[in-house]
């Protein structure tokens, strides 16, 4: 059963910025199901999913570089073979940043930043 929550979450940006889309990215989120199994999603699972369809992977690099906020959750990659997951603090700057060489490891950390910060918002 959450694997394919987590599919359905690991599809979120292509959904959001789908034409046909007019919710809001907590909408479709609740809409996964992870709301009722967040406690069971973790890094490990959302990577093991991400294994198997890593064009994902992209699409989450594109969400983090289109968000505007002032603060939150960000995935880069910085040079050709690092990864960076952090938080941005829109007063403080940069609090919290993790480097990864597996890109995998990094998204499924910046998924479930992500997810869970639009859980609690």
């Amino acid at each position: 059963m959450e694997k394919n929550v987590i599919t359905r979450i690991l599809n979120l940006p292509e959904r959001f910025y789908s034409p046909k889309n007019n919710q809001s990215i907590y909408s479709l989120l609740q809409y996964t199901g992870y709301f009722e199994v967040y406690e069971n999603i973790n890094e490990n699972i959302i990577r093991e999913v991400l294994e198997q369809q890593p064009h994902y992977i992209e699409q989450w690099l594109r969400w983090s570089e289109d968000k505007r906020g002032g603060s939150g959750w960000y995935f880069i990659q910085d040079g050709s073979r690092k990864y960076v997951v952090g938080f941005l603090d829109s007063d403080k700057g940069t609090i919290k940043k993790m480097e990864y060489f597996d890109k995998e490891n990094a998204c499924a950390s910046f998924i479930k930043q992500e997810i869970e910060s639009i859980r609690r918002s």
